[in-house]
């Protein structure tokens, strides 16, 4: 946005990185936060309030609403800026498995009578999320509902809402019919510019440290570790793999909180000779983690988008996923193969590319091509043109009144 002569404030919690690591920016304001699974935010928001009016803001954007997300919200109403929400983290499955997000959004969804468009069919709709039990026979956990009904309510306040998947808008389009909401949607994945080669040397030190010989076969999962990612199926369908291929690895690149409970599972496999884990890693060195690997698998079906999808098609590697509404830079059939959500599947999929080096050279070129589609700068002019389309609607109801 800078790049193409806009002004842009960054409003972000702090917590979990190390003071030195982002470089100071009077554009930057460092939310004070602490990290647990996740962040959570402490600030005054009539302090910050304060501040954002001074900055004249035409526009206010958030990503996913939590706490900065209903500031935002807040701030957008106070000062005549155009809202828009960014939707990037499925916070309806992530609730079921972070018991603190699922308390945020209880405790937290009190503070949003103070940001929706006040309306009797709003005030209803959010009485109606905290005293409707569960419904029998359900499977849909009350907390579920309640973030569902939540989102929807935030985002119909919202000028626009920016999906980045079909999945994503569909889902969030889904909830706000359940509250009889209209929402004005739009689908805009974020840009993810393709990765440079890896520096000389880097591709045969790599092998050395971690044990890759020239003939093996090695399908790599790089990303956070995380529960939600689904990275168990990949230590599971190991040993499967090995019964075809007994030159298979698996590389498992990244760190979080989930690693330990990973590395625990691939001691206990049969396969665990096999399984390298090679923690926390710098973007740059993506390139040659994906040098090394003949496969890029996914089993994650529980994100809104994925950038290591794009990372891994800009850099040729050829896709096994479970998730097919998840990003467009995977076409089933034309830059990898879809599985089921099943350690059998999985292998399969992956000894298939294995088998086939004309299939994976295919694959792998047109992922490259696919990728080019989703720059940053091609995204983010997308994102200004919306931009541009909603100031312009204030103009014309300012001009009209």
């Amino acid at each position: 946005m800078e790049q193409l002569g806009h002004e842009v404030f960054i409003f972000a919690p702090d917590g979990g990185v190390v003071r030195g690591r982002l470089p100071e920016d009077s554009h930057i304001i460092r939310l004070p936060a602490f990290q647990y699974d996740l962040q959570m935010s402490l600030f005054s928001p009539v302090s910050l309030l304060r501040r954002i009016k001074a900055l004249k803001l035409d526009i206010i954007q958030f990503y996913t609403p939590a706490q900065v997300g209903l500031l935002a919200a807040w701030a957008a109403h106070h000062t005549g800026a155009v809202l828009v929400g960014k939707h990037s983290t499925d916070t309806y499955e992530y609730c079921r498995r972070y018991a603190a997000m699922s308390a945020g959004y209880v405790f937290g969804g009190f503070l949003a009578p103070f940001v929706l468009k006040p309306s009797r069919h709003n005030v209803h709709e959010y009485a109606k999320l905290y005293l409707t039990p569960r419904r029998r026979g359900s499977n849909e956990r009350w907390t579920q509902r309640l973030v569902a009904g939540l989102m929807a309510l935030l985002y119909s306040s919202c000028d626009a809402v920016v999906a980045v998947s079909r999945k994503s808008a569909d889902q969030l389009l889904g909830f706000a019919a359940r509250h009889k909401l209209s929402l004005n949607m739009h689908v805009i994945p974020d840009g993810v510019d393709t990765l440079p080669p890896p520096a000389s040397g880097a591709i045969d030190a790599f092998r050395a440290k971690w044990g890759i010989e020239e003939d093996d076969q090695v399908v790599v999962n790089f990303g956070r570790m995380a529960e939600e990612k689904n990275q168990v199926i990949l230590i599971r369908m190991m040993p499967l793999l090995l019964e075809s291929h007994p030159k298979a690895k698996l590389l498992l690149a990244g760190d979080f909180v989930y690693r330990g409970k990973l590395e625990q599972m691939a001691a206990r496999s049969t396969a665990r000779d096999r399984i390298i884990f090679s923690g926390r890693y710098e973007r740059e060195e993506i390139s040659t983690i994906a040098a090394v690997s003949e496969v890029f698998a996914f089993p994650s079906v529980e994100d809104t988008q994925g950038f290591v999808l794009n990372e891994a098609a800009g850099l040729g590697l050829p896709i096994v996923m479970c998730d097919h509404e998840l990003n467009d830079v995977f076409v089933d059939g034309r830059d990898g193969l879809l599985a089921e959500n099943s350690p059998r599947d999985f292998a399969a999929k992956v000894a298939q590319l294995f088998d086939d080096d004309a299939l994976r050279a295919r694959f792998g070129a047109n992922g490259i091509e696919l990728a080019k589609q989703f720059s940053e700068r091609h995204q983010t002019e997308q994102m200004l043109a919306l931009y541009e389309e909603l100031l312009e609607e204030v103009n014309r109801e300012c001009a009209s009144v």
